[in-house]
């Protein structure tokens, strides 16, 4: 393989497909990275077995061929490369890369026993705006479960249907859900790893194209951004029956700005993460709502203009939970539905069912 590319282009295709390499893995193989050259681009491909990603640079093809370079050295000498231009040639076991005065020679491997490029023999898709997935995946991911001990819950459930798709995550103690309104979508519903979303949200923030292509296959999805493909393996099972937690009725409602309310639970949280619980507590009293925080360092207390109806009401929470929707949710007002405090509490938007949290309250204690 023998070729000329621009340092940018290079940078930038690195900086998609690196998120797909494997940090954790017994074969050799795939702690590097795929370049094959042929009819003047260069496709670049790596993959974990869990979620693949591959995509093009226009290059000055001199010679073609296929190689596996060791992804981290790799990245790191193009970043440092003096021109713009830079030549890269391989043979048997070894690429050269020249840059001006600067020639670096690093070790490869053969193509011949890397992963294939998976394709997909479905040819239904759908375009969907990246804002709106983005803003979906911000709003819910956060809720997802990292123990594994329900792998069903380390995704995020995907439903789409003809008008809109709603990502729904949950880890036992809160549950995030997000819908959005779409046109022409395609019917089905599967379970993403929460770990792959992470990083189709990163290329989405790189990438400046406005539409994403999502193709569905039996045990994979399909998203395709500009001349970027990231392909997830999808993970089997049944996913919590989400609607039954949702409280169906509160005895007491409070409507407040995010930000106050945001600023005012990080405040209170910096003195609560200094005990053993990182707790806050709401207390709704003569429709004024307090936020306490106590540990062994000091105390917090907080007040947040609100309209509030309905019972007074004292409740605990594990700040975390709190700030994580409020922190991520692009709304300027939100509401709190409260029934006891015991029960948990549903954060909508004013006249609105687009997003929707559920958070479990820890019991209070005076």
């Amino acid at each position: 393989m023998k070729l000329m590319i621009n340092k940018t282009d290079l940078i930038s295709a690195l900086n998609y497909v690196s998120k797909a390499v494997s940090t954790r893995t017994t074969n050799p193989s795939l702690e590097g990275m795929y370049l094959s050259c042929a009819n003047n681009i260069l496709t670049l491909f790596a993959t974990d077995l869990e979620m693949s990603i591959h995509t093009h640079v226009d290059v000055e093809m001199l010679q073609s061929g296929s190689v596996v370079v060791p992804s981290r050295i790799f990245i790191e000498i193009v970043r440092k490369l003096p021109s713009e231009q830079i030549l890269i040639e391989t043979d048997e076991n070894k690429m050269h890369l020249v840059s001006d005065e600067s020639q670096i020679d690093i070790h490869i491997q053969s193509a011949a026993n890397y992963p294939a490029i998976p394709s997909v023999s479905v040819t239904d898709y759908m375009i969907l705006g990246s804002d709106k997935l983005k803003r979906a995946i911000r709003e819910t991911i956060f809720a997802a479960a990292i123990d594994a001990q329900m792998p069903v819950l380390t995704g995020l459930l995907l439903e789409m249907s003809k008008d809109q798709f709603q990502l729904t995550a949950l880890d036992g103690y809160r549950m995030a859900i997000r819908k959005e309104t779409i046109e022409d979508g395609l019917e089905f519903s599967c379970i993403i790893p929460a770990r792959v979303l992470s990083e189709l949200y990163k290329i989405l923030n790189l990438e400046s194209n406005s539409d994403v292509m999502i193709k569905y296959a039996e045990k994979s999805v399909h998203f395709t951004i500009g001349d970027t493909i990231l392909i997830s393996n999808l993970i089997g099972g049944n996913f919590i029956k989400y609607n039954d937690i949702i409280p169906k009725n509160s005895n007491l409602i409070v409507k407040t700005a995010t930000k106050k309310l945001l600023d005012a639970c990080e405040r209170a949280s910096l003195v609560a993460r200094e005990g053993k619980n990182n707790l806050i507590k709401f207390h709704f009293e003569e429709g004024q709502f307090h936020i306490v925080s106590n540990s062994e360092v000091g105390s917090a207390n907080e007040y947040v203009e609100s309209e509030i109806q309905g019972s007074d009401l004292k409740i605990s929470f594990n700040s975390k939970y709190f700030i994580d929707v409020l922190k991520n949710t692009s709304e300027e007002t939100v509401v709190l539905y409260f029934i006891d405090n015991l029960s948990p509490c549903v954060v909508k938007t004013p006249n609105s069912e687009e997003m929707l949290h559920v958070i479990l309250p820890v019991r209070y204690k005076e």
